[in-house]
Formats: structure tokens, sequence, C-alpha cells
């Protein structure tokens, strides 16, 4: 499914890893294990609830699993120079040894968003820069790397709206000095998401660059060893969990179907 995902369709991975665990685990429980409950004894009260806690502990191993499962099948390419970039096969991961990253010709875009039932505004500053050869001139490049700068603002109805712009002005004013001083990393880099890629590539609007043509890759927390993190731990505890819940249900319930014994 990733291999698919990653060498062909280019789906936003947030379909697999979350939207496709909780359908599957949705039409799971509706349709088969909601049967199974009802032949146990448990009162209506109860049943919504009991309903909804197996729908939980059978979707959180799914998608920490689907993480797992895409972070390791991830392979990653290491390059000398960003010109090796289209030499290469295209991987999740990659690594560059030597560039140059060309401030001076960066390109930002702002976006703002409601979150938390309306009561903030998230502010995001997504900045690209061309990556170029150390050894060569600066010169045009399909290849960009990208940083998000973001923040929260409160969004209450008693909030002074006026000083609200201000701190939002303020902020997105100030997002251009945090990015002139970030040291980029390039030892451990990932594609941006489809999901993200149109954030990014509103800064190329009202330019000659097309950018359906450019690819941007983004800094990689860690390394890419330690790129699974705890994922496999969280899916092999979270399984357990679940089938010891599912023991414990099918053991403490009566089944309404169970003959009575008779005395």
């Amino acid at each position: 499914m990733y291999w698919l995902q990653n060498k062909y369709l280019e789906i936003d991975e947030s379909y697999f890893g979350y939207w496709l665990p909780i359908i599957i685990s949705t039409i799971l429980v509706w349709f088969v294990i909601r049967k199974k409950l009802k032949n146990l004894v448990i009162e209506e009260k109860h049943y919504s609830i009991t309903l909804f806690i197996v729908f939980i502990l059978l979707t959180l191993p799914v998608i920490t699993f689907t993480y797992y499962l895409n972070r390791e099948s991830g392979k990653i390419t290491y390059l000398n120079q960003p010109s090796d970039f289209f030499r290469k096969p295209q991987t999740m991961y990659y690594s560059i040894e030597s560039t140059k990253i060309d401030k001076a010709n960066y390109r930002f875009s702002v976006s703002q968003s409601t979150i938390d039932r309306g009561n903030e505004i998230a502010v995001g500053c997504y900045y690209i820069a061309p990556l170029l050869d150390k050894d060569k001139p600066s010169t045009s490049t399909k290849l960009w790397i990208g940083l998000l700068i973001g923040e929260k603002f409160s969004n209450r109805v008693l909030d002074d709206k006026n000083k609200q712009e201000k701190q939002i002005s303020n902020f997105i004013d100030s997002s251009n000095s945090q990015f002139n001083k970030h040291q980029f990393q390039t030892k451990f880099l990932k594609k941006i998401a489809i999901a993200e890629e149109d954030n990014y590539k509103k800064a190329l609007d009202n330019t000659d660059i097309n950018p359906n043509n450019i690819i941007i890759l983004r800094e990689e927390q860690g390394t890419y060893e330690t790129r699974t993190g705890s994922s496999l731990i969280w899916t092999l505890l979270l399984f357990t969990i679940s089938n010891i819940a599912w023991f414990l249900l099918n053991g403490f319930q009566k089944s309404k179907n169970k003959p009575k014994s008779i005395v």
C-alpha cells in the first residue's frame, strides 16, 4: 500500500495513515462487532459507549502501525549535491552532503485558519528557498527547501480584535528574521506532503516560476535510523490493550444466547 503511494500515486499520506484506518474500523465495528455485542448482556445506556470504546481500541493500533509502516518502508537517497536529485529514483527521504541555500531568493506565503472551535487562530508562514550546488553560481533550480514558522493566537469573543491583528502582523514580520537566522540541516530531508504543498507553492504566485515544475523538501526530526520513533512500541502496547479489553468484555459479560442452568 505504501509502496504504491510513494512510488506512483503520491497520495497524501494522511489518507493512508489516518482516514483509511478510520473508515475500515468504522465498517468493521458497524457490520461485524456491533452484531457480536448484541449477543452480550449489555445495558442499553452502556451499549453506545461500549461500541465507541471498541471503535477506539480497534482504530488506534491501526493508525500507529500504518504510521510505523510508512516510515519504516521509506527509503533514503544520499546525494552529493542538489543537482544529483533528478538523476536518482525518487524516494521518501533524502540526504544532501553539500549544498548552498539561496536565502536571497526566498519566497513565502501566509495562511490563517481558526482552530479549537474558533477559539484560536493558527497562522503559518511558509518559506521556500532554492537548493543550489556549492561550486556553481546561483542559477535556476527545480529543487527547493521549505520551512514553516507557525504561531497560535487567541480568538475568543471578548478578545480585542485590533490587538489581535497587530499581534499577528508583528509575528508575520518577525518570521522573516527567524527564517534568516535558521540554520538548515540537509542530512535528513523529506518531500513536502501533498496536504502542505499548496501552502508552500502559493509563495510562487505572481512569479515566472511554474510551481508544478519544482520539488520542495523539508527538514525531518532526528535521523533516518530513528525515523519511526516509538510508533512500533505504541502499536504493540495498544494492540495488547485492545485484545485484553475484548477478552475481558467477553469474559465478564453474560451471553444472551447462553442456556440457563437447570436446578
